[in-house]
This record gives structure tokens, sequence and C-alpha cells, in this order.
């Protein structure tokens, strides 16, 4: 495909050392991760090298008074790379709908009226899938960099992942505002593409880097001075807890860190003593049958179940436990987010009973 604009695709991509290699002939020599990642990485080399496909749209337009009712479908005519390879979709797309045949000027007559009220939806949360997709639209980094630019993102605790969407932190929002207010220039996405254009023309040997450096600090370093200067002042008040610190007695208060709330105590640096902001979900551990199960957050941002009484019970899960056991295998029931749906299973893989 071709590149975004001056977009550097320097890198060698993955793809087949022989075209020939067809995964089936390749199968029993490697795992079933393996030729799974192989089928992809052959199919979508394969399509890249195809003609496009052609796809047909049609859409009747029906004039009721002053009441305009409009009707979409589309036919493929000829398949092209599809053939080969089908782009994953996050959200299932809509069914296409087989119009049925009509000629222009057509009288139709109602056979059924179906009313239906819809809502406003605000715009879905992004996916890794779509913030890359956003990234490379609006010309933010490079193929190289946008895998980095994500993991940052979850690593300094600024997002979280559930069920593949991204959701701001509290922190992340308080650090968005920040940089709003004073890097408004930075912060601008026409910011971080321009820059990305100069880059291109310091390597293409256009633009001299000192140049490009000299334009860039001279405003930097006054929004820098005044926002050290601002920043400084803001107070931010401690959320008081009913928790004691066991070690001096006082109220422990809820802190911002990396990896979201804790709780802390406000005698610091005296007392350095933290724990741990557990949010418990009303189910009794189906491990220990003594602590209660908390919502936890990995490094990488993303949400998992844990045991209060950690590390004494090290009972984990990705899904949430929903405090019944399966009538088949007795073990403990989760839910299951498929995306479309939320569907109660058993977390005994050999037995999945569905609830």
């Amino acid at each position: 495909s071709k590149s975004k604009g001056k977009s550097q695709d320097a890198h060698e991509c993955i793809r087949p050392t022989s075209i020939l290699r067809e995964p089936n002939a390749i199968k029993e020599f490697l795992t079933r991760d393996q030729f799974r990642l192989y089928k992809l990485i052959w199919e979508r080399f394969l399509a890249s090298q195809m003609a496009p496909a052609i796809l047909e749209q049609t859409t009747v337009s029906i004039m009721v008074e002053d009441y305009e009712f409009v009707a979409t479908g589309s036919v493929t005519v000829f398949k092209g790379f599809m053939e080969v390879y089908v782009e994953g979709k996050d959200e299932e797309d809509k069914k296409e709908e087989i119009l049925a045949e009509v000629q222009v000027g057509q009288d139709l007559k109602l056979k059924k009226l179906d009313p239906k009220q819809h809502f406003t939806q605000p715009p879905p949360r992004f996916t890794e899938a779509t913030l890359v997709k956003m990234l490379e639209e609006r010309g933010i980094g490079r193929p190289s960099t946008y895998a980095p630019i994500i993991d940052t993102l979850l690593s300094r605790g600024y997002l979280v992942r559930e069920e593949k969407q991204f959701h701001p932190t509290e922190l992340g929002i308080v650090v968005n505002e920040l940089l709003k207010e004073y890097f408004p220039d930075i912060v601008n996405i026409e910011f971080t593409a321009n820059l990305e254009s100069k880059l291109d023309e310091i390597s293409e040997g256009f633009t001299k880097w000192k140049d490009v450096i000299k334009d860039f600090y001279s405003s930097f370093q006054k929004d820098l001075e005044h926002a050290e200067e601002e920043i400084g002042k803001i107070e931010v008040e401690d959320e008081v807890t009913d928790e004691i610190c066991e070690k001096c007695g006082r109220n422990y208060v809820v802190k911002f860190g990396r990896y979201g709330k804790f709780l802390a105590c406000p005698g610091f640096p005296e007392c350095r003593s933290t724990k741990p902001l557990l949010e418990e979900i009303g189910i009794v551990c189906p491990k220990c049958q003594k602590g209660q199960i908390v919502v936890r957050r990995s490094k990488k941002g993303r949400k998992f179940y844990g045991c209060s009484d950690y590390p004494t019970c090290d009972f984990v899960s990705w899904d949430k436990p929903t405090g019944e056991k399966c009538p088949q295998c007795q073990s403990f029931m989760i839910e299951k987010n498929s995306g479309k749906e939320t569907k109660i299973v058993c977390s005994n893989k050999e037995c999945n009973k569905k609830g």
C-alpha cells in the first residue's frame, strides 16, 4: 500500500521467504500458534499483490410527501484480494441489505410501518486498531513507533485497557488538561504532524536541524518557564479515607501513582506507609473462601481480578467471577464478554458450561 505523506516505511515488512511455501504445505512442522501466524502473514502478503475488490453500491430513495426514506445495499462484483484475505474488524459490520428490484419513478405500496426510536450515541472508544488508524491518518508517528506510543500511555497510567477498549484514567485526564493549558502548541495534532514532516526534510537534506530546534525551543522555553511557575501553585486536596495507617495512626489519603490510585500516609516523609486501593466486587474468593475478589491492574493497565488476601491467596482471573459454581464440574463461573454480549460460562476450559 502507498505510504501516507512522506512516511518513512524504511523497515522491511514481515513476509514469507517464499510465496511457494503455502501454509497447509508446512502445517505439520508448526505448532498451532505458529501455523495461524504464518497463515495470516502469508495471506496478507499475497493479498497485497492482488487486484482491488470491486463493490457495487445501490441507494434507493423513497419519497412520502415531505419525508425521505433511504435504503442502501452493496454487492461484491469482483472479490480481488478479498478472495485470499479480509481485514478483521473490531465491531461486527452491519449486515448488507438485499434490496428488491425497483425502477426509477415506480409507485410503491406500504406493507408495514415499523417505527423505531434512536438516540444519539457517543463516538466509540478507541481500540488499539482504531487508535493506530487515527495516528496514521493524522500523520503522527511512524509504523515503528505506534506500539511504543500506546505502551507509554498504558505504562504511565494515563490509560487502561478494558475489553480491548482504552479508557482514560483520572491521572491521564489531569495530565491532559494541564498539557492543553500550558503547552497548547505541543499537544496540537498539527504540531506533531508538522514535526514529522520537518524530520523528513532534515533527513533528506532540505532543512538544517539547528534551524528546526531554534524555531521550536524559543517558544517552548517560555511555555516551560510559565508552566513551572504556575503548576507549582496548584494545590490538590487529598481525599481522606477511613483506613488507618498501621504505623502512625493517621488516616490514609488517596494518591495518584503510575498505575492508578493508591493509599498513602499523609505523614510522608516521616511515615512512608502505602497500600493498594482495592475495589471489591462483592464476591468471595472461590479459591480460599476467605478473601474478597478485588479489581487489580497489570503493569500494562489491563484489568484483572484477584483475592484481597494476596499473597496468602494467589487467585487471579482475567474474567470477572460471578460467585456461582458450575453445576457440572463445580468450578467457578465467570462473565465472558465477546464485545457483542456478556455470557456466563464455566472457568474450566475443559467443561465450558454455558450459563
